[in-house]
């Protein structure tokens, strides 16, 4: 449609020039002149019209390639290698710092022969050997054997505190039993802090008036 229209509009130019050539054309004008004026102004109009006519074919512009953004590198910092220290190994017998040593019986030597019921006390010694002070908070706990303290006590607080390489007498009142036989009881030492510790003691009697071979 736009091609037929670029065409009659030359045509209906150049008649119209033509026209206006011939009524206002001297004899003295060179007709071939006056065609080259004319062809002039219908180029002219060409490009005048060409200049209005939108291309058909539209340019695209070339898009753009975005330009991709490095990714900030997060700083690494130095790699901790964790190692688990195990606590250290304590010598046989020793909790912490609490040690102990067995000094000896004083009272009731291994043996001894009681009539049933009677009460008797029996009295050991230790000597602080660790690096603490044992205080009345320390105990003389019982451990096994076939008979326990006065009363089925299990426990005596230590009477006082006792320093590093001091020596202390405690003592456990017992009962002894209505039937006659060798009994035994061991006895252990026991910090503030719940654990056992240093050796341990015992008591060994017979009750009757025969002979009883003492339990070992």
């Amino acid at each position: 449609m736009k091609r037929n229209l670029l065409t009659a509009v030359i045509l209906l130019t150049l008649t119209a020039m033509l026209l206006a050539a011939c009524g206002q054309a001297t004899p003295t004008q060179d007709p071939n002149a006056q065609i080259t004026v004319i062809a002039q102004t219908v180029q002219s109009q060409l490009t005048q019209i060409a200049l209005l006519t939108p291309s058909a074919t539209a340019t695209l512009e070339p898009s753009a390639t975005p330009t991709p953004i490095p990714a900030t590198a997060t700083p690494s910092g130095p790699t901790l290698t964790l190692t688990n220290t195990p606590y250290p190994t304590l010598p046989a017998g020793v909790n912490g710092n609490d040690n102990s040593k067995f000094a000896g019986d004083v009272t009731v030597p291994d043996g001894t022969a009681f009539t049933a019921g009677t009460v008797f006390t029996k009295t050991w010694k230790f000597t602080n050997t660790g690096n603490t002070t044992w205080t009345t908070d320390y105990k003389l706990v019982y451990i096994d054997g076939n008979i326990t303290g006065q009363n089925n006590a299990l426990s005596v607080n230590l009477p006082g505190n006792i320093n590093p390489g001091d020596t202390l007498q405690i003592s456990v009142n017992f009962v002894a039993p209505a039937a006659n036989g060798s009994y035994t009881s061991r006895w252990k030492l026991y910090s503030a802090s719940g654990a056992y510790f240093g050796e341990y003691c015992s008591i060994n009697f017979i009750v009757g008036t025969a002979t009883v071979t003492p339990t070992p």
